[in-house]
C-alpha cells in the first residue's frame, strides 16, 4: 500500500463493507426466497406424507417449512430476516385498536358468509378434525401459526418489496389479490377486500404485528366456531327479505366500525414511513419495545 493510501487509511479509518438492507430488496431476491420456502415446503410434505395422514399437520408443517425456506434464504444472503418481514416493535397503545379492528372484520366476515355461503374449502378443512389431537393441531396451525406466517410472507415480505417500487395503494392491493388467490376462489373476493385495511395498517405502521392481531382473532373465532357447530350446510343461501337485511347491515356496520379503527391507528402511527432507502438506513417512527 502507497504512504498516500495509509494516510487516507489513518484519516478516515478503514472502509466498511456495505450492508445490505431492506431497501435493496428486489424482485429476484423475493423470487429466490419464495422459491426456496416452497422447495423446502414440497421436501417436508413428502417426507411427512411417508407417516401421517394428518391435514392439519400437513399445513402446520407445510407453513412452517416455506418460512423456514425463506428465512434460511434470506439468512444466507446476508439480508436482516427481522427488518425484511416487518417484524418491528409497534407503541402498545396499537394493540387494542387492532384487536378491535379485527371484531370489525370478523363481522364483515359472518355478514358475508350469510350473503355468499359459506367456503366449501375452509369448512371441509376444519370440520375434517375428528379427534382431540386433531383439533388441537387445527387451533395452533390456523389461529396461531397461519396469522404470523401468512402476514410475515404477505404484509412483511410481499408487499413491502412492492411498497418500495410502487405507490403505496398498487402494493397493498396486489398483495390483498395475491392473499385472496392463496384462499381459493369462493372467498377470494371477501379476502380481497379483508385485505385491504390489513395491508394499510402495516404500510403505515411498518410493522406486522397489528396485522397478525387483526389475523389471529379472524381465525381463532372462526375455527373455534366450525369445530363447535361441527359440519353445516354448503350450498349458496337462501335469505328472506329481512335476513338479507341483516346481513347488509352487518356488512355495513363492519365496515364502519373498522374504518372508526383504522381512523384510531392513524393516530398512533401519525407520519407515513418514508421509502426505504438503499443501503439498509430506515426512516422509522419512535416505539415502545
Amino acid at each position: 500500500m502507497s504512504e498516500e493510501g495509509e494516510n487516507e487509511e489513518v484519516e478516515n479509518g478503514p472502509k466498511a463493507e456495505r450492508v445490505q438492507g431492506p431497501g435493496d430488496l428486489g424482485f429476484g431476491a423475493l423470487f429466490g426466497a419464495f422459491g426456496a420456502g416452497l422447495a423446502l415446503a414440497l421436501i417436508a410434505l413428502a417426507s411427512l406424507g411417508l407417516f401421517s395422514r394428518s391435514p392439519a399437520l400437513f399445513f402446520l408443517v407445510g407453513e412452517l417449512a416455506f418460512l423456514a425456506g425463506v428465512t434460511f434464504y434470506l439468512s444466507a444472503r446476508d439480508w436482516p430476516v427481522g427488518a425484511v418481514l416487518r417484524l418491528d416493535p409497534v407503541p402498545r397503545a396499537a394493540y387494542a385498536p387492532a384487536l378491535a379492528l379485527g371484531f370489525a372484520l370478523l363481522l364483515a366476515n359472518f355478514a358475508a358468509t350469510a350473503l355468499l355461503g359459506p367456503s366449501v374449502q375452509d369448512v371441509e378443512f376444519i370440520t375434517a378434525a375428528d379427534d382431540a389431537l386433531e383439533r388441537a393441531l387445527l387451533i395452533l396451525a390456523v389461529a396461531v401459526a397461519a396469522p404470523f406466517i401468512e402476514e410475515a410472507v404477505f404484509r412483511g415480505f410481499l408487499q413491502g418489496v412492492l411498497e418500495r417500487r410502487f405507490r403505496a395503494w398498487i402494493a397493498i392491493a396486489t398483495t390483498g389479490l395475491a392473499f385472496a388467490i392463496l384462499h381459493g376462489p369462493a372467498a377470494a373476493i371477501f379476502f380481497f377486500f379483508w385485505s385491504l385495511p390489513v395491508g394499510w395498517v402495516t404500510w403505515r405502521a411498518g410493522s406486522i404485528r397489528p396485522a397478525i392481531v387483526v389475523h389471529g382473532v379472524n381465525n381463532l373465532v372462526g375455527v373455534l366456531g366450525l369445530l363447535l357447530a361441527g359440519r353445516i350446510e354448503q350450498e349458496g343461501p337462501e335469505l328472506e327479505t329481512r335476513g338479507l337485511v341483516v346481513a347488509i347491515l352487518m356488512l355495513l356496520a363492519g365496515a364502519g366500525w373498522a374504518l372508526r379503527q383504522c381512523g384510531r391507528l392513524a393516530e398512533i402511527f401519525p407520519g407515513r414511513p418514508g421509502r426505504v432507502p438503499s443501503g439498509g438506513d430506515e426512516t422509522r417512527i419512535e416505539m415502545d419495545s
